[in-house]
């Protein structure tokens, strides 16, 4: 069998690199980059995602698109988030209508859902809230609710692409994945957000994007409040690099969604999102579950 073509935008952040890591050079897929800088290790084709005659010609010749690239600071003004993410994802869309492209993966996330956690955290990070007989869950029915402009664009991603899937021809099927807290290798694991504060020694222990209490400031040490608190939160929202690029392999493979939204997000024994859903649609079954850790790798 012939390997999918797949053009990756935004390659090169966290949730790209479980495809450098997991998925590239495999034979089933021939992956093709697409950033607004270019990269030492990987062919590029540059450009910015917010101009369709730059980014026009990486789509010809594609089956899919993994589509990474946005401004992803949760705490970023409006006037920042048009372009790359209203924009952005537009022309994705519009060049893969006029190239054929037919399968889409949107990279959402779990900011759609945000102020679900802004009403009930810090408690939310506890595996047994509410209670023990009774875990909080949001589903991919559940009414979202963005907690800023970062989050609000996701949903408008998510819906113009519904659009497309429905009533433009291409792509044909289009995944949303709702993607919760992806880090990088040397962070891949629940203690990541808390050790990697500690290793930087700043006030924040990791971008905005993933920091929910930007208030918390002071010393970041191994034990402390801030530390533990970081720890009790990646314990529920994790998603390891290779559950993310099993998901995405998922999707790959998949002949029969139209279009739909899923959580990426590990089996997490903590976790507030649904992952049922994308086990009895595509098959997902992640193997990490953050709940088995009670202390980071050596």
């Amino acid at each position: 069998m012939a390997a999918q073509h797949v053009l990756v935008t935004g390659p090169f952040g966290e949730a790209g690199e479980a495809i450098l890591n997991h998925l590239a050079g495999r034979d089933e897929y021939e992956f093709t980059y697409l950033n607004r800088s270019d990269h030492p290790d990987y062919e590029t084709h540059v450009a910015d995602i917010a101009d369709y005659e730059a980014i026009r010609p990486a789509f010809d010749g594609q089956d899919a698109v993994i589509h990474l690239a946005a401004q992803s600071d949760a705490g970023a003004d409006f006037g920042d988030i048009i372009e790359p993410n209203v924009v952005g994802t537009y022309n994705v869309l519009k060049a893969m209508a006029d190239a054929g492209v037919e399968k889409l993966i949107y990279a959402s996330s779990q900011r759609v859902m945000g102020l679900y956690e802004e009403d009930h955290a810090p408690e939310l990070y506890e595996e047994d809230y509410p209670s023990e007989h009774d875990r909080f869950r949001l589903t991919h029915e559940t009414l979202p609710k963005p907690d800023g402009y970062y989050g609000a664009s996701k949903m408008f991603g998510e819906h113009i692409c519904r659009t497309h899937a429905r009533r433009e021809g291409a792509p044909n099927q289009v995944y949303s994945l709702r993607i919760s807290s992806v880090r990088t290798e040397e962070y891949d694991h629940p203690y990541g957000d808390a050790e990697r504060g500690v290793d930087r020694g700043e006030e924040h222990a990791v971008d905005d994007d993933e920091v929910w209490d930007q208030s918390q400031t002071g010393s970041w040490e191994r034990g402390s409040e801030q530390y533990e608190e970081m720890v009790k939160r990646l314990k529920a929202t994790w998603t390891s690099q290779r559950d993310f690029a099993h998901l995405l392999e998922c999707c790959l493979e998949d002949d029969d969604v139209t279009y739909d939204a899923f959580y990426a997000v590990s089996g997490n024994d903590a976790r507030w999102f649904d992952i049922e859903h994308a086990q009895a649609v595509l098959g997902y079954e992640p193997r990490d579950n953050a709940g088995e850790w009670d202390s980071p790798p050596e």
